[in-house]
């Protein structure tokens, strides 16, 4: 009986090694491309699949912070999202972002990160899993690369509408619970949900261009007016030139 209790705490160890032998071999030969990462944003571990994909050495890598592989109009959201699971408030979090590689090129990827502890007070690392997105094809083989874009902007413009109609009332009872709430918590979440709201509809008139007019005006840092409600200024009224030269407003020619 004795005997068991000195040999149960080497089994343990033993155990243990063998567990992170095959974790270690695991991660390595995941088909998924996959990278440990640091609070701080430290690249500590990045598996083959994720040098191979952005095409840098292992020793390149890890010489990295996430932040010099992320594109920078994507990066805001990125370090957001990682705030939000350090801190606990979410489990784990999705993204389709941009990786820029080695070379310079932007690639498109869908990143799924989740958080882990070696204990509860210690620190927390971020296990992010990373897979490519393909480049869109056309459906037939047959159509032209101009009929697909055409398909792409028209779902591209139809999305967009979808999301700033409820980007709007979103908006604007976020606003109302900041300001009419009085406990702290609901709050500070309400903001939350104003700001990050907020971010979307940049990116959304970002993308539109500047065809369309600013469907929005924010009069300080929280508030917003919806400029759609605003009536269009009132037209002129067309003028037609007299005999003499001058010129008069037509309701005035018709109605002497």
């Amino acid at each position: 009986m004795s005997a068991n209790r000195h040999e149960e705490p080497g089994r343990d160890a033993t155990v243990g090694r063998q567990g992170e032998s095959l974790f270690a071999d695991a991660f390595e030969g995941a088909p998924n491309a996959m990278a440990l990462i640091a609070a701080d944003g430290s690249i500590m571990q990045a598996n083959r699949s994720l040098c191979r994909m952005l095409g840098f050495t292992r020793n390149e890598l890890e010489a990295l912070n996430s932040s010099d592989i992320t594109h920078p109009d994507d990066l805001q959201t990125e370090v957001e999202q990682n705030r939000r699971l350090g801190a606990a408030d979410i489990g784990r979090y999705e993204l389709v972002q941009r990786y820029i590689r080695k070379n310079g090129e932007a690639i498109w990827v869908r990143l799924s990160v989740s958080a882990t502890r070696r204990n509860p007070e210690g620190p927390v690392y971020f296990i992010a899993q990373v897979e490519g997105v393909p480049p869109q094809t056309s459906a037939d083989a047959g159509d032209s690369h101009d009929a697909w874009l055409a398909r792409f902007g028209d779902a591209t413009l139809s999305a967009f509408h979808e999301i700033g109609n409820s980007l709007t009332p979103l908006m604007l009872n976020a606003e109302m619970i900041v300001e009419e709430t009085k406990r702290a918590d609901i709050r500070e979440s309400a903001h939350q949900i104003f700001k990050a709201a907020r971010r979307i509809a940049f990116a959304l008139r970002r993308l539109r261009g500047i065809q369309d007019g600013k469907p929005v005006a924010y009069l300080g840092q929280s508030r917003m007016l919806d400029l759609r409600m605003v009536p269009p200024p009132a037209a002129p009224e067309p003028t037609v030139l007299l005999e003499t030269g001058a010129a008069e407003p037509r309701s005035r020619v018709l109605n002497p």
